[in-house]
């Protein structure tokens, strides 16, 4: 026997309240001397027993009313094994379905989502008049399609048949939650879970242990038979970040057999657009994972869109995977300086086969990023004052000594329109006319001057930054890289991050953005500083003073090549993000705040399960105050397209979605492991016959009956039982009375 609500055994105390009365009244008799009665004793002796006796059983008889009250409110039902209690009891039912995409995998007997749901419509037929049920789809999180409990079985049964594969990955626990959540509200006798899933190992990855809060029978039901082989695509990386268009870059596929088996042949097919461009063909281990390297060169500048697919097997979702390129094209640089020849020299196309070979020590073989038309124009500080910048992608500021209000409000407005400036600043440099701009665009607070002896050279910097991820791990940091004498003391803005640092912590570069425009420092000087001198008996003369060797070492030409790319680039604001199912996509138009972005999923329909209207791709997402865009609906792999319309343009940007590549390892966590963490029971033979549930196994586990109504029938007879036995005493106590009267 159990209860439905414990709580009320507490009311079993109160049946000693007719005691504790019956005890109290005793104490108050009270002896009173009488004359002798003797005579009468031998008649009130029989009379005296009956009535004690009849006292007594009334007594009892209250006391188990009380009890019977409170055995009845806390509602005790009868289980399984008792002759009485073979009768069904109402049930409440939450079928918990896998629909990650490993659900997709074609066993030898089918889809293993079609065979969850034939089991899952299997269970909820089994449920009869008076039971209720709910449904969750589980993926890595839960979507409840019924949140309560509802009695119409039927829409039940129908949002399982219509129940299609997620692109999602796989967790288990949260939706295991939610169902225990949706059964604490349940008030029947038999509750049930049952999961229904591959029961692949990494969705258990992150479960801990799950208190059975609901108190629910937790059944486990697999529909993977057998040993499963997988292969997909893991990752894939482009040798360089920045692309320019004529230059051979490798993109790397990670490819991964998830198998016992050896792969004796794949194909990987590179799709540019929707157009093959080229196939690889490989095999693997059991187990392995293999790096395939493919080349292509860009004809046209601009964002690239691509796919690698593999060869068909069970599991084709994760065979294609997605990319989105930034090509840079033509970049039309500004340098304003005083001595800006040897900048043009090193920017100008023509002559990056003569300077091209000094780089070859220190750039990784398979990048040349000279192979981008540059196209370098030259300007004095005065000549800027005036200069028309609406065709300049970029602009280097080279030693330029002072920076004039005239100069910095055409920065500020180059800047606005989403342009760079890259700013090489030395100890010649006037600080303050720097420092005025500290505030609204500059990366950094300049101080004084500093002096290094022996030379500082750049010893910390991320290698992953586009600017250094041409040379080799440590190179720009080697015996032969360049020396710096001296310096600026830079104290960085909150809004900027340091990319690079000298020996002594001092900012090397610094980057900052301004709206969507981007300023790169540098904290030296390029040319040599002009030092004035006074000699008696001769006319002043002047000294010259290297602050740094930047400008003769051969790491300069990749370093600036590749800041321009690189400002370019984020000018172009070209979106290559290549986030998984479920990310959050963010991005920011601050010249857009406040409007509206249009992003559509622009995906071939032979993908498998993209199909659909042109409308079903299309959202409209709003674009916060703040310039912030934010869209959450990344539920299906590939192409996204961003438009967005500013006052003077349509921008058009784009970024890929692929799938987790977690899920494609489909190996199982042992079903007894499982059980143990969710505190379950597993499907064996005797419930389930292939795909379908044996209802009458199921019925058996649901026999139970609660006698609530039973013990409240039997507390009303007690009750009238009790008040005959009280009336009848009371008359009986009556005519002795009488008699006793009669009698004197």
């Amino acid at each position: 026997m159990a209860f439905l609500n414990p709580l009320f055994l507490f009311g079993l105390l109160a049946a000693g309240i007719p005691l504790i009365i019956h005890l109290w009244n005793r104490r108050r008799v009270v002896t009173i001397d009488f004359s002798s009665l003797m005579f009468l004793r031998a008649a009130h002796r029989e009379n005296a027993r009956r009535f004690q006796l009849r006292h007594l059983l009334i007594l009892l008889l209250r006391m188990a009313i009380i009890a019977l009250i409170a055995l009845a409110l806390a509602r005790p039902f009868l289980t399984l094994g008792l002759p009485v209690a073979s009768v069904r009891a109402k049930t409440d039912v939450v079928i918990v379905m896998d629909t990650s995409y490993s659900m997709a995998y074609q066993d030898v007997d089918g889809i293993r989502l079609e065979k969850a749901k034939t089991l899952a419509t299997d269970i909820l037929e089994t449920l009869r008049h008076g039971d209720s049920a709910a449904l969750i789809l589980m993926s890595d999180i839960p979507k409840p399609i019924f949140r309560q409990l509802t009695p119409d079985i039927g829409s039940v049964i129908a949002a399982v048949k219509d129940t299609e594969v997620s692109y999602r990955a796989t967790n288990v626990q949260p939706s295991l939650e939610l169902a225990h959540e949706i059964l604490a509200e349940s008030e029947q006798l038999n509750r049930e879970i049952y999961l229904i899933s591959d029961f692949a190992k990494n969705g258990w990855e992150n479960s801990d242990r799950l208190l059975n809060r609901s108190g629910a029978r937790v059944s486990l039901i697999p529909v993977a038979e057998g040993e499963s082989h997988n292969t997909n695509i893991e990752e894939i990386r482009p040798s360089n970040q920045l692309i320019g268009v004529y230059l051979p870059f490798q993109l790397n596929v990670t490819t991964a057999n998830h198998s016992v088996a050896p792969l004796a042949r794949s194909i990987i097919t590179l799709f540019i657009g929707s157009e093959k461009q080229k196939t690889v063909s490989f095999s693997a281990a059991a187990n392995e994972s293999l790096n395939t390297n493919l080349t292509y060169n860009f004809s046209t500048p601009g964002t690239h869109t691509g796919y690698f697919t593999l060869t068909s097997d069970r599991l084709n979702i994760d065979n294609r995977r997605y990319f989105a390129l930034n090509v840079i094209g033509e970049v039309r640089v500004l340098c304003v300086g005083e001595q800006t020849e040897y900048l043009t020299l090193a920017l100008n196309p023509r002559h990056i086969s003569a300077l091209s070979a000094a780089t070859d020590a220190v750039v990784s073989e398979d990048i040349n990023p000279g192979g981008v038309m540059i196209l370098p124009t030259q300007c004095t500080p005065n000549q800027f004052e005036r200069f028309p910048l609406e065709d300049y992608d970029v602009i280097i500021l080279a030693d330029v000594a002072e920076i004039t209000p005239q100069a910095g409000a055409q920065l500020q407005t180059f800047l606005r329109h989403g342009k760079s400036v890259i700013a090489f600043v030395g100890s010649g440099s006037e600080i303050e006319s720097y420092n005025r701009f500290g505030d609204i665009w500059m990366p950094a607070k300049f101080g004084g001057t500093l002096t290094w002896t022996p030379p500082q050279q750049v010893q910390m910097y991320q290698e992953t930054h586009p600017i250094f991820e041409i040379f080799p791990s440590g190179r720009f940091s080697a015996q032969y890289a360049p020396r710096f004498y001296s310096g600026v003391v830079l104290r960085p803005t909150s809004e900027s991050k340091v990319i690079a640092h000298f020996g002594d912590d001092t900012p090397f570069l610094i980057e900052r953005s301004h709206g969507r425009g981007t300023v790169l420092l540098y904290n030296c000087g390029l040319f040599a500083q002009q030092n004035g001198n006074s000699n008696a008996g001769a006319g002043p003369s002047r000294t010259q003073t290297y602050t740094n060797d930047l400008l003769v070492n051969p790491y300069f030409l990749p370093i600036l090549q590749q800041s321009v790319l690189y400002t370019a680039a984020a000018n172009n604001n070209r979106v290559t993000w290549g986030g998984h199912i479920g990310d959050t996509y963010t991005a920011r138009y601050p010249r857009s705040a406040g409007g509206k972005a249009t992003i559509e999923l622009k995906t071939d329909t032979d993908t498998p399960g993209n199909e659909g209207s042109d409308t079903d791709n299309i959202t409209v997402v709003p674009i916060a105050e703040d310039g912030t865009l934010q869209f959450r609906g990344t539920e299906r792999p590939g192409i996204y397209q961003i438009e967005v319309r500013t006052q003077d343009r349509l921008q058009r940007d784009f970024f890929a979605v692929n799938v987790d590549p977690r899920e494609a390892d489909l190996v199982q966590i042992p079903l007894q492991q499982a059980a143990a963490r969710v505190d379950a029971q597993t499907g064996t033979d005797e419930s389930t016959e292939g795909t379908t549930i044996a209802a009458d196994t199921y019925n058996r586990k649901r026999h139970g009956r609660e006698i609530w109504g039973e013990l409240l029938l039997l507390t009303v007879c007690l009750m009238l039982f009790e008040s005959y036995l009280s009336n009848r005493g009371t008359h009986a106590l009556m005519e002795t009375d009488k008699k006793f009267a009669d009698g004197r």
